[in-house]
């Protein structure tokens, strides 16, 4: 059987029957008294290094739970550090082949270019697919319709600047009403920009509409990593903070 080392045959947390009824008649001050000079008394004769790991094991629940705090601390810090900082940019991309080959560093680049990158955050969800055999289907009977729900959501609520998205999301996009029309969304000189670029839908109403821009040749839309050809970004949020942040990112694109 394993001996325990002599300076732990002692144990400070196992006090006698006549210690505790002593203790609860003690004040605070003078149970903290009460424990520093047993504490001191039990080191007697001990080296400093058996000294430091008595130590150590009278105040071990102490520095447990101050480790547990010190680190919920530092999480919760980070998590509202996070949370509260500027926005760059906040954009979704739909029907992305690979999200594990997708190229965030494009975006990076864009935000240290406009010297928007440390201290603030950049917002990017790639995990919404739109196909058309599915939005055709009631949403009762597409397994999938959560992943519609929530992208709608998060679109009504003005949360994504731009959405990245091919032809068959663009079309989703538009009969649903999500893409706010080009014409109507951008102001005369950045319009100007892209008025070649205009990729016309019909919307929720059968009407056309001129619901995203192409910028399937830009090194830009290249470098994403997609997995398709024929790139679109389309403006589904119309609050004063997205519309600065779009046209900020349209004079990246074209200068």
């Amino acid at each position: 059987m394993r001996q325990m080392t002599p300076e732990f045959e002692e144990k400070p947390v196992e006090k006698n029957q006549d210690d505790r009824l002593e203790m609860k008649s003690l004040s605070r001050r003078e149970r903290r008294k009460y424990k520093k000079e047993k504490m001191k008394s039990t080191m007697e004769g001990m080296s400093k290094s058996e000294k430091f790991k008595y130590i150590l094991y009278f105040y071990k629940e102490a520095l447990i739970i101050g480790s547990i705090l010190l680190v919920a601390s530092i999480l919760l810090g980070r998590s509202i550090y996070s949370a509260t900082r500027p926005i760059t940019i906040s954009y979704v991309v739909l029907n992305c082949v690979n999200q594990m080959e997708f190229n965030m560093e494009p975006m990076r680049d864009y935000a240290k270019s406009i010297d928007k990158y440390n201290g603030y955050q950049i917002k990017c969800d790639t995990n919404v697919a739109i196909k058309k055999d599915e939005y055709t289907q009631d949403y009762e009977s597409n397994a999938n319709s959560q992943i519609y729900i929530n992208f709608l959501t998060m679109c009504t609520a003005d949360y994504y600047d731009v959405v990245f998205t091919n032809k068959e999301g663009a079309f989703y996009c538009a009969t649903q009403d999500v893409f706010y029309p080009i014409d109507k969304y951008l102001d005369e000189e950045t319009y100007e920009k892209v008025k070649d670029r205009i990729y016309v839908a019909k919307d929720m109403n059968g009407v056309e509409q001129q619901v995203a821009i192409d910028i399937s040749d830009t090194e830009f839309a290249k470098s994403l990593n997609l997995g398709y050809s024929d790139i679109l970004i389309g403006f589904a949020g119309d609050q004063q903070d997205n519309h600065d942040r779009v046209n900020e990112f349209l004079k990246y694109l074209f200068p």
